[in-house]
């Protein structure tokens, strides 16, 4: 069995029962700050929402991943330490730039030394850690890029956090970054009263990139196969654009999730869409071992969905996409 409760609840400690409390009383000290995230041509709102919601969400993480360290002693400390130290760095960015608004070759930077910093422990090979470098930096922007609607992002984020702590992954980080995420939700989902911003997608983001290019794992495919449907929008997305001639670092709407909400069809649906492909995915590994069946059973699916909001694109979509 990939997934075990026992698994799971192994990273249990009493720093996680501080999680949802410090998380929430964090999100609620932002939303009455009220740092405004304001409509623009392409955002899914229409009225100005306070953001800062994943300083609850990484906040509480950083806080308590140490005290559930000193709980569940680690043989290996340096890994996660770097870990903490590229979450702690580029949520400080990332909230300066929901404050700022930095040009994107800024963010690219800090994404890039945020993943060096997360992915040099992991290896000493120059080959190995230019590509993981590359993956978490495409992982840390896809998460982004995708937390366009209420929940799409960080119910995604959540589900895969807890299936990951499932087949005994730290759990001692994963089950704080779920339970963060979870605490948030509600007040993301299914109507906002608050964003989480890039200092919580893209912190969090990278906590699950750091997951993938672990070692003592099954490789990357876990984390990749739970993620596909987020990864399969932005690389699909990505391609598409480049082959129409459009500049990649230029802010559109043209991601599926995207499409699907501009032809008509509800963001409540889609997330939860989002959301099922996460546990397609765990299912998918969870029943067969056979590296190719479950690489077509996973994208099946993708490829479905993809086909079926290209046609309503053209159909219902009358301005570029």
């Amino acid at each position: 069995m990939l997934f075990s409760v026992t698994s799971l609840f192994s990273g249990l400690t009493l720093a996680c029962y501080a999680v949802p409390v410090l998380c929430a009383l964090l999100i609620q000290i932002m939303i009455r700050i009220g740092v405004l995230d304001h409509p623009v041509s392409r955002s899914a709102h229409i009225r100005p929402t306070p953001k800062g919601g994943g300083i609850g969400i990484i906040g509480s993480f950083l806080v308590t991943v140490p005290l559930a360290l000193y709980m569940h002693p680690q043989t290996h400390i340096a890994p996660i330490t770097s870990l903490l130290v590229g979450v702690f760095f580029l949520a400080t960015v990332s909230w300066a730039d929901d404050i700022y608004s930095f040009k994107a070759w800024y963010k690219l930077a800090a994404q890039c030394l945020a993943a060096f910093l997360v992915a040099l422990p992991v290896t000493s090979n120059p080959l190995s850690l230019a590509g993981d470098v590359c993956l978490v930096v495409f992982m840390t922007n896809a998460l982004n890029f995708i937390d366009g609607i209420n929940g799409l992002a960080a119910g995604s984020m959540a589900i895969a956090s807890l299936l990951l702590a499932a087949t005994g992954l730290h759990p001692e980080i994963l089950l704080p970054l779920a339970l963060a995420l979870l605490t948030f939700l509600p007040f993301n989902f299914p109507k906002a009263r608050i964003f989480m911003g890039d200092v919580g997608s893209q912190a969090a983001a990278l906590v699950m990139a750091w997951c993938a290019i672990q070692p003592i794992h099954t490789e990357p495919t876990l984390v990749l196969a739970l993620l596909s449907g987020i990864l399969w929008d932005v690389l699909f997305t990505l391609i598409r654009r480049l082959c129409a001639g459009n500049h990649l670092m230029t802010a559109h709407r043209g991601h599926l999730y995207q499409l699907a909400t501009r032809s008509g069809l509800s963001a409540f649906f889609i997330t939860l869409l989002y959301w099922a492909f996460v546990l397609w995915g765990a299912i998918v590994l969870n029943l067969t071992a056979h590296i190719y069946t479950a690489i077509a059973l996973i994208l099946a699916p993708q490829c479905g969905w993809t086909a079926f909001i290209c046609y309503r694109a053209r159909k219902y979509i009358s301005d570029a996409w």
